[in-house]
């Protein structure tokens, strides 16, 4: 006799998919869905929620030793007290996805901790052409542009924060934030400097088969992390728009510099040549400047 409760888990399966695409108005990924294109990826525990204050803030405040938080995934539709870089509050409103994802850091690992950030905008930069066909620029070091020649040129359609708890006797968590534009509305300021996927394609992105493309190739380019950071840094030039440009690097401390971004070393650092020399810098904000 078959057992009646496996036969009716197709059912229940397709309902549950349902009921979520119904609630949530296909904004959010179908955690179903999700888990089970992640299978053999380094995230294990995927959790998918509708609002919360911040997803960096909650992985980073969840109990547990570092390898206990290894590999869980906070997805959330909209933020309310989101962190950007310098303490700044990011706002994540309908249409947008915050995406947090947490990395035990071993000891002799926490020297390359500013290289998060640039896995992270290399994995969108993959994500994106694998499932909008869409190749996005890398403005170092934590924002993804929208590329020439589609509606919103150089404007900022994803952006990257990386924080670090550290633990007791060395290494420690790291959490990787990314907040992707899937779409905006005139409503959602500030629009005059964003971009979105619906707006550089024409079509809505599947926010499933997107999050799954973005966090299975943050798994790949984890796996080389750190020891192929040399590798890795050749990718991540490929696909800088910074490069060659003329910038305004602001440094911690707001020290400005102006220049042009002539490299990307291996450990990540931007290096600026200006008028009272170079510049290299771990940190900072850069500004793409336009030409007159």
């Amino acid at each position: 006799m078959s057992d009646p409760s496996r036969s009716d888990r197709p059912a229940a399966t397709a309902l549950r998919r349902l009921l979520w695409a119904i609630v949530n108005d296909d904004v959010l990924p179908d955690p179903v869905r999700l888990t089970a294109a992640l299978a053999g990826t380094r995230w294990t525990v995927i959790d998918v929620v509708a609002e919360t204050g911040s997803t960096n803030a909650d992985l980073l405040g969840r109990e547990g030793a570092p390898s206990d938080l290894d590999g869980v995934v906070l997805i959330a539709g909209l933020q309310t007290a989101g962190r950007g870089r310098h303490s700044r509050v990011w706002q994540t409103p309908r249409g947008q996805l915050a995406v947090s994802a947490a990395v035990a850091v071993a000891p002799g690992q926490a020297e390359s901790l500013g290289w998060l950030s640039l896995l992270a905008g290399m994995a969108v930069h993959k994500a994106l052409a694998e499932v909008t066909g869409v190749r996005v620029e890398l403005k170092w070091p934590n924002d993804i542009l929208a590329p020439a020649g589609v509606p919103g040129e150089g404007r900022k359609v994803s952006g990257i924060l990386s924080e670090f708890r550290p633990a007791p006797g060395g290494g420690g968590v790291a959490v990787i934030g990314t907040g992707l534009n899937l779409d905006l509305t005139e409503a959602q300021p500030p629009i005059e400097t964003a971009a979105c996927i619906r707006g550089m394609t024409g079509t809505a992105a599947d926010p499933t088969a997107l999050s799954a493309a973005y966090l299975r190739a943050l798994s790949e380019l984890l796996v080389r992390w750190p020891e192929a950071v040399g590798e890795l840094a050749d990718e991540y030039r490929t696909a800088s728009a910074t490069l060659g440009r003329q910038v305004r690097l602001v440094l911690p401390g707001d020290t400005e510099v102006i220049g042009t971004a002539t490299a990307i070393d291996d450990q990540g650092r931007i290096v600026v040549e200006g008028p009272s020399g170079r510049v290299t810098a771990a940190a900072g904000d850069v500004t793409h400047l336009r030409l007159h």
